[in-house]
């Protein structure tokens, strides 16, 4: 059977890459976007997802599920929608989320409330029918937007492979520093929020008890 063309939003990544790498197969070329996505999710939190957390006294752990694909790797924010503010900030400090899945506070809340937490994903198996990772429609703007990275990593990965037909390292390593850079690239549009001059996160001090900036 003939390799099918991936769906959106995969397809024109793949089609670049083939040009280049005319050889590689389907199952090469998955396993190989699989890694190179995870990475740039990783390094950037630029894939996210508010989930609702349901607090109580005198509840400190909380698992939660998310409602869209990924797997949870970073709490980025936990705040109160409700506060009156246009600046999200840390609702509580030494807030963590030690196990990803499950956020814990450091005292319990007050009261009941529902707080939004603000969590930093990378894909997980299984993949979809077609064996590349999941994506919702909406979020297909990444791809669209940082193709160039996701290229130059899927290309220094596969030239990088020992014993091919495309095996070069000297060209690995060229693709590999293009990549870098454009994965620094796109970390510092998730700070800015993809605004000039912009920004979007303060990072907190270490579980620190009080100053904790968030989501601006």
């Amino acid at each position: 059977m003939a390799n099918p063309i991936p769906s959106p939003p995969w397809a024109r990544l793949f089609s670049d890459v083939k040009i280049d790498i005319p050889g590689v197969t389907n199952a090469v070329f998955q396993q190989v976007l699989f890694r190179v996505w995870k990475d740039f999710c990783d390094k950037t939190n630029i894939w996210i997802e508010e989930v609702p957390i349901d607090v109580a006294p005198p509840v400190l752990s909380y698992p939660f599920t998310l409602a869209l694909f990924g797997a949870p790797n970073r709490l980025m924010l936990l705040y109160d929608p409700t506060f009156p503010s246009p600046d999200r900030k840390w609702v509580m400090g030494n807030t963590n989320m030690q196990v990803p899945g499950i956020i814990q506070l450091a005292y319990a809340p007050s009261s009941a409330a529902t707080w939004n937490a603000v969590i930093a994903k990378i894909p997980f198996d299984p993949t979809d029918d077609e064996n590349y990772p999941e994506l919702d429609p909406v979020d297909y703007w990444i791809v669209d937007k940082y193709r160039e990275a996701l290229y130059f990593g899927v290309l220094a990965r596969l030239q990088a492979s020992p014993s091919k037909p495309y095996t070069n390292p000297t060209l690995a390593q060229a693709n590999l520093r293009q990549y870098s850079a454009e994965r620094s690239k796109a970390r510092g549009d998730v700070m800015k929020a993809n605004t000039f001059g912009g920004q979007r996160w303060a990072y907190p001090q270490s579980f620190a008890t009080a100053g904790r900036k968030g989501w601006m």
